[in-house]
């Protein structure tokens, strides 16, 4: 298997689809969960704080998640001259 040179082009490529649709996925869930948690927590009469500090951490989570969501489009991404190959390695 041919090798290419991790040019800074490869590389900005790579970072800004990491970067759009980790930001713009997150923003819709996190916009999603948060209205989830607010409504259902407001009709219950969770007090404002605890909705507040559940959104927070559901969404820290759901950030985790998509992340790793994201990583995995990146790898499966064919960018044109290139792809992303996971390859075993040879040695310990």
């Amino acid at each position: 298997m041919q090798e290419l040179e991790p040019t800074w082009s490869r590389a900005l490529r790579i970072w800004w689809l990491l970067l759009w649709r980790g930001i713009l996925g997150a923003a819709l869930i996190g916009a999603v969960a948060g209205f989830v948690v607010g409504f259902i927590g407001g009709l219950t009469g969770v007090p404002t704080a605890t909705i507040t500090l559940v959104s927070g951490i559901l969404g820290g989570l759901i950030g985790i998640g998509w992340a790793i969501v994201v990583v995995r489009m990146a790898l499966r991404k064919r960018y044109g001259d290139f792809r992303i190959a996971l390859v075993p390695h040879g040695g310990p």
